[in-house]
């Protein structure tokens, strides 16, 4: 093989330094990728020695750090996307970075998760949001965040605490007040997974602020038809939104709640998210076909 054939069959999976490796799930996609002739190694994104260039495409995989760091993996993006096909694109990278895509969404007729968002330095006043929109336990966190990194439910005896909270995250951040739905401690989340805008599984979850439910934290589902057609209106809002069509994205993961017969939106992973492939092995075989096929 020629250093060109070389360059040409390495992909790298963009990691962060706390864990280089890549994860099970991660394993699995690598080694579909390499049934198909093509290498794969990870390297943590801010690893200056990195040579994103030598590769024929850099995905985004477990950059866990980023909302730490949000403006230098802004920068790291472009950089990767100058020099080499980043998955996924990186305006839809910038632009899923911050939650206020979930207005944008809202505003194109989607259902979603009421939301308030309070910007950095502005007043907001806990008991009155919750007042104005008949909420009662309330969820606080930051609009640039992952791994529920502090995020925090409150119950009303607790509006308070979720002020000092919100004031608190307030003085570096934009932050985002949601209310806690009952379903979701329940049922917990149901996310539905696509790779080019094709769906592959959906995989139920406990939600991160319920304590104590017997639920497992993650387990395969099934994907109603209503949850199946309120995820393609996600996906066709977003494209609407950032230009980039749902058939460009390698992977979306759609977070739905059940509110009612229906769904509607939690969270639109595009960046880093979990794709649940222990659950659903098959899966990685059309991740990595669809990665093979964009090349």
């Amino acid at each position: 093989m020629t250093s060109d054939e070389a360059e040409a069959s390495l992909i790298l999976f963009a990691t962060y330094t706390a864990r280089p490796e890549l994860t099970e799930d991660d394993q699995l996609f690598a080694r579909a990728l390499e049934r198909r002739g093509v290498r794969v190694r990870g390297a943590a994104w801010d690893d200056p020695a990195a040579a994103w260039d030598s590769a024929a495409a850099v995905v985004i995989r477990s950059t866990w750090d980023y909302h730490l760091r949000h403006a230098e993996f802004l920068a790291w993006v472009d950089r990767v996307a100058g020099a080499t096909t980043l998955h996924n694109d990186a305006r839809v990278v910038r632009w899923n970075s911050h939650k206020k895509y979930l207005g944008e969404i809202a505003r194109a007729g989607v259902a979603v998760i009421d939301t308030v968002f309070a910007r950095a330095g502005t007043a907001v006043g806990v008991e009155t949001v919750a007042r104005e929109h008949g909420w009662r336990d309330l969820v606080v966190k930051p609009a640039v965040s992952a791994s529920a990194h502090e995020t925090r439910r409150f119950a009303p005896d607790e509006y308070e605490a979720a002020q000092l909270h919100l004031e608190r995250l307030q003085r570096e951040r934009d932050v985002m007040l949601q209310p806690h739905l009952t379903s979701l401690a329940e049922q917990g989340e149901l996310s539905l997974l696509f790779a080019r805008g094709d769906f592959t599984h959906a995989v139920r979850r406990r939600s991160a602020l319920v304590e104590g439910h017997p639920m497992p934290k993650s387990a395969p589902a099934n994907a109603p038809a209503t949850a199946r057609r309120c995820a393609e209106r996600v996906l066709a809002a977003a494209s609407a939104i950032t230009g980039v069509a749902a058939d460009a994205l390698l992977y979306a993961r759609v977070d739905l709640a059940p509110v009612g017969d229906d769904f509607l939106l939690l969270e639109l992973e595009l960046i880093e998210p979990s794709l649940f492939l222990l659950h659903a092995p098959d899966a990685a075989e059309q991740y990595a076909d669809a990665l093979v096929r964009s090349r």
